[in-house]
């Protein structure tokens, strides 16, 4: 299995802290950053804001803030990033809106339980 270097999880509640444990036991990645303003693990890099990204050009994403500001920070990510893969927590957005996504992969998580 192929290790990528850096992941980000953008948003630390409840859903945040279940992928970040599940991303350090697969030990897919060298290093995983969190962008969040609450106190993190010593196991994970804490990142204050968005444009902290541009430094350390993440191979892979993880949205699991808040719905309504996923569509800010998606623009954000395909406006500084090509070719990256991204996953965005449900429900995707709270309205709809047009994005061009750069190249970029992007999933959005499904519950299959209903």
């Amino acid at each position: 299995m192929k290790i990528l270097k850096k992941a980000v999880i953008i948003g630390y509640g409840s859903i945040g802290k279940r992928h970040a444990k599940i991303l350090f036991n697969l030990k897919l990645f060298e290093t995983i950053y969190i962008v969040t303003k609450q106190k993190i693990s010593s196991k994970y890099q804490k990142l204050n804001s968005l444009k902290e990204l541009n430094k350390i050009n993440p191979d892979y994403f993880l949205i699991c803030s808040e719905t309504f500001k996923h569509y800010k920070q998606l623009k954000y990510v395909v406006e500084n990033f090509k070719k990256k893969i991204i996953f965005i927590e449900k429900p995707l957005f709270e309205r709809s809106y047009q994005l061009k996504l750069n190249k970029n992969i992007v999933f959005v998580g499904y519950n299959f339980r209903f």
